[in-house]
């Protein structure tokens, strides 16, 4: 092989790689959005009316689709090496990825607690409706934990960014910061007394707070994956007025 043919192909090879990279968090991020909205126009449409979370879809006609979406979010997130962590930097997209995964499956394969007596799923028919649910939202803590890591650490990683790049890292950490937020008031809700928790329940504030961070995890995706040049140019020539 002559030495331009070896550089045009070491070229394609880093480009399809970039690709590579792009495909799947466009993947994901898409993924995030098509979740929540099409369990929304599917209470729209055929007016079941909105359910307490989306976990709560499980026990719904439209459980393959909340099962199917997981779980190739799950493989996307565990199929995702990303850049090799610097010296001394302890966390890597490897090891936030496979940790968003895993969490990931756990909200798909380990169903919450039902609202009524139903026929109890392998996992919960082994570990008990209680430690089910336990474990399901252990996931989906993981998942959401893990998804604001790459927000607010991972993805603003880089020397020296341009404009482009600096917008990128605003977007990135108001995304993670609002999938922090919304986890947190989720933690408030899940805590607090009864009577507020029934106050609440018609409002479907479990819901809405899980949209608004999967929503907000998506397009940090979307972003990573250039998907979202007009938002990023935006933000880069409203910071340089």
């Amino acid at each position: 092989m002559r030495d331009g043919d070896f550089h045009g192909y070491a070229e394609r090879s880093d480009n399809d790689l970039v690709l590579s990279f792009l495909r799947v968090r466009r993947a994901i991020g898409l993924l995030g959005y098509f979740l929540p909205t099409v369990l929304v126009l599917w209470s729209v449409i055929f007016g079941q009316g909105l359910r307490p979370s989306i976990s709560a879809y499980y026990y719904s006609p439209m459980r393959e689709v909340l099962v199917g979406t997981l779980c190739a979010i799950a493989v996307f997130l565990w199929s995702y090496e990303g850049y090799r962590p610097r010296p001394g930097e302890w966390l890597s997209d490897l090891m936030a990825g496979r940790a968003a995964s895993l969490g990931a499956l756990a909200v798909a394969l380990i169903p919450t607690a039902p609202a009524e007596p139903v026929a109890c799923t392998l996992s919960q028919c082994v570990i008990g409706f209680s430690l089910a649910g336990t474990l399901h939202w252990l996931g989906a803590g993981a998942f959401f934990g893990a998804l604001a890591l790459f927000c607010l650490v991972l993805f603003v990683r880089g020397d020296h960014p341009d404009a482009e790049k600096t917008a990128s890292n605003r977007i990135y950490r108001a995304c993670g910061w609002i999938i922090v937020a919304a986890l947190a008031l989720i933690g408030l809700i899940l805590l607090s007394p009864d009577p507020v928790k029934t106050q609440l329940l018609p409002l479907r504030p479990v819901f809405w707070l899980e949209t608004i961070a999967t929503f907000a995890f998506a397009t940090s995706w979307m972003v990573k994956g250039d998907a979202m040049r007009p938002m990023v140019r935006a933000v880069a020539a409203a910071d340089a007025r």
